[in-house]
Parts: C-alpha cells; sequence; structure tokens
C-alpha cells in the first residue's frame, strides 16, 4: 500500500513541476514580448525625430521657450531655455548637467553624446545627482534652426 501512495506523491509532484515550468515559459514569454514591443516603440520615436537608434538613445527634443522671439544663433536659443546655465559653444545639440548649471551646444549628435557620457563619469561638481542629458533643440514647428 505504501508503494501506492508513494506513485500517487511523485505524479502529484511531477504534474507541479510540470506546471510551474510552463507558467516560468510563459512569463519569460510575454517579459520578451513586452520588451519587443518597447524597443519598436523607442526605435520608432527615434526616427520620428529623424535619428538613428545608435546614436539617440537618451535624447529628446526641447521645443519649451521662454519667449516668442526668434533667436539668431543656438546659443540664444539655449539661453532662453536655460537662462540661469553657464552656454559655451554653438549647435542644435545641448549636453546639459545636472541642474543646468553649464550647457554646451554641440553641432553633431555624437560629441555631446560623448560629452554626456564624459559627465556622468567624472560628475559636474561636488553635488551631482547624476542626472545629466543631451537635448536636441529645436525652436520652431519646422525645426528648421535657430534663425528659422
Amino acid at each position: 500500500m505504501s508503494s501506492h501512495v508513494e506513485n500517487e506523491i511523485q505524479a502529484r509532484i511531477a504534474r507541479v513541476r510540470a506546471e510551474e515550468e510552463r507558467k516560468r515559459q510563459q512569463r519569460a514569454e510575454l517579459a520578451a514580448a513586452r520588451t519587443a514591443g518597447l524597443t519598436k516603440r523607442h526605435v520608432q520615436r527615434l526616427r520620428n525625430q529623424g535619428q538613428t537608434p545608435r546614436d539617440g538613445f537618451g535624447v529628446r527634443v526641447d521645443r519649451r521657450h521662454n519667449c516668442e522671439a526668434v533667436h539668431a544663433t543656438w546659443a540664444d536659443f539655449a539661453q532662453c531655455v536655460w537662462p540661469a546655465a553657464e552656454i559655451a559653444g554653438n549647435g542644435p545639440y545641448a549636453a546639459v548637467s545636472c541642474a543646468a548649471r553649464t550647457v554646451t551646444l554641440y553641432s553633431a549628435l555624437p560629441p555631446a553624446l560623448a560629452s554626456r557620457r564624459g559627465l556622468d563619469r567624472d560628475s559636474c561638481g561636488p553635488d551631482c545627482t547624476s542626472r545629466h542629458l543631451v537635448v536636441a533643440l529645436n525652436p520652431g514647428p519646422d525645426g528648421s534652426g535657430a534663425a528659422a
């Protein structure tokens, strides 16, 4: 009689393990599908902004503007967006330090991303919170440039 009970116990254990494995596999498939969906949406957003996934991750487009004027240079536009910041350089890509204390403008995206990585690595000051950004400036609805 004990062998019948042991066989029943072993059968139940096997069913429970099979069910646990099925659920684990289902969770893994759902996670993979969710990740693929998020990646697809992120890549589509970058394409809509005219950026490639390789260079564009972590870049946001900023149209926020503190006045209604048309600015003659990217530095003037950046000074309007970040009035308290120290602005350096010229170009449509801004590497922004924590609390926007310093903003460095670049004419191409890769140097701006490299600058942000440098800020992340070395920090931007004694009270650095490691919240550095790369922002693609877009001053108008057509996005044609600072003096549009």
